[in-house]
């Protein structure tokens, strides 16, 4: 849809770059704003095939299921993906031992702080950063409608109350000083013109501000470089 582009766009106008969690069925499906996320130098990450939050498969086939997504981000980036965030949130009970057995850097799956963290681990285990978000975070919480599903309706929230809401976030995030913000869009509820020229003053906003917005994966990369203890510094 045109809410891709328009996300593109803006990012694109404040020399903003992201991370595209993607199901691998919609990369395959639309491979023009594949290769442009890419070619963007927007990070894509795992998000499974179908959006599916299977939480009862077995780890062999979970495996198998991360391996065919994976395989589809590798033949558009070149290399394989280094986040994962499970469909509808749903981790597998084994999401964590096979995020490291398969070689992923960071996850953003958690709700349960405003820093990221590394996941406890066995000796010679690989490190695993936690970029946790939240449901505030989500633009699905305020624009998504729906009479498919119960309740019947959701209100939508205004443009003007949904960014004064992320700015009012940024900035206790900003005075607290050693906190992350881990905001969530999808193209097609953020993508609407309104919306998106809301969110881009938001962004310009933050950057007077002297924030650093960027990928999930440069963020990682970052706190494996300032930990020490398990703690970031």
């Amino acid at each position: 849809n045109e809410g891709i582009w328009r996300c593109l766009k803006m990012l694109d106008t404040y020399g903003v770059k992201g991370t595209f969690f993607t199901p691998s069925y919609v990369l395959e499906h639309y491979p023009e704003a594949a290769a442009a996320i890419h070619k963007a130098g927007h990070e894509i990450a795992y998000h499974g095939i179908l959006h599916e939050p299977e939480r009862y498969n077995s780890r062999e086939d979970e495996s198998a299921k991360m391996e065919q997504a994976e395989s589809v981000i590798e033949r558009i980036t070149g290399r394989r993906p280094a986040g994962h965030r499970a469909p509808h949130s749903t981790l597998h009970p084994e999401a964590f031992s096979l995020m490291r057995e398969r070689g992923y850097l960071y996850s953003s799956n958690l709700r349960d702080c405003d820093y990221a963290y590394l996941h406890e681990a066995e000796a010679g285990e690989s490190p695993l950063v936690e970029l946790p978000t939240d449901v505030v975070l989500d633009d699905f919480t305020y624009y998504y409608y729906s009479c498919a599903i119960e309740p019947g309706h959701r209100i939508a929230f205004t443009n003007r109350e949904y960014i004064n809401m992320l700015r009012e976030e940024f900035d206790g995030v900003a005075a607290e000083g050693d906190k992350i913000m881990v905001l969530k869009f999808h193209p097609a509820l953020i993508g609407r013109p309104g919306r998106i020229k809301r969110l881009g003053d938001f962004i310009g906003y933050m950057q007077q501000q002297g924030a650093w917005i960027t990928t999930c994966e440069a963020v990682a990369r970052y706190v494996l470089a300032h930990t020490e203890g398990g703690h970031p510094q």
